[in-house]
């Protein structure tokens, strides 16, 4: 069973099924095309801060093994970090950029597949109602009578 995050679209939706279609579904969990294809993924999903910063780590990588005049296998291992990085975090990069776009987190649903989760999201989603509360008539405070004194303090005006 896999976790998947269901977020709603800027401004809320109307619990009808055509606006079922505006909703956006991520799994969390290892991605392997964001392992694999870092900087096409990243373009794809429009996470153009995480982008940025890949292509900064990338880069730095290059350098320090220019400068170290290292070649060969370390470089390859340590190249692959950024996209290792991108792999691990993918569900939370991609949330953080439709939370940017004005999305909000609807709800999670545990699946194995997309259309299982979505599944089981939009049937509690579309059978939700607003509860109508009774109204109910205001009371009085409650306010005991004085009975005497409680403790060891005398009432204000006795005579001590």
């Amino acid at each position: 069973m896999r976790n998947w995050l269901i977020y709603e679209p800027p401004g809320g939706a109307r619990p009808v099924l055509e606006d079922a279609e505006k909703f956006v579904t991520v799994r969390e969990g290892f991605s392997k095309a964001a392992f694999f294809l870092a900087p096409f993924w990243l373009i794809w999903r429009r996470c153009w801060l995480a982008l940025a910063l890949w292509a900064v780590a990338v880069a730095l990588v290059v350098v320090v093994f220019h400068m170290a005049d290292l070649q060969g296998g370390p470089g390859i291992v340590f190249l692959a970090l950024p996209s290792l990085a991108v792999g691990l975090e993918s569900s939370w990069i991609r949330a953080r950029a439709l939370e940017k776009r004005g999305y909000a987190l609807a709800g999670s649903a545990l699946a194995r597949t997309r259309e299982e989760a979505e599944v089981a999201f939009f049937q509690d989603w579309l059978s939700e109602r607003p509860v109508v509360q009774p109204q109910q008539t205001p009371r009085a405070a409650y306010r005991p009578e004085a009975q005497g004194v409680l403790g060891l303090f005398p009432r204000p005006g006795a005579a001590g």
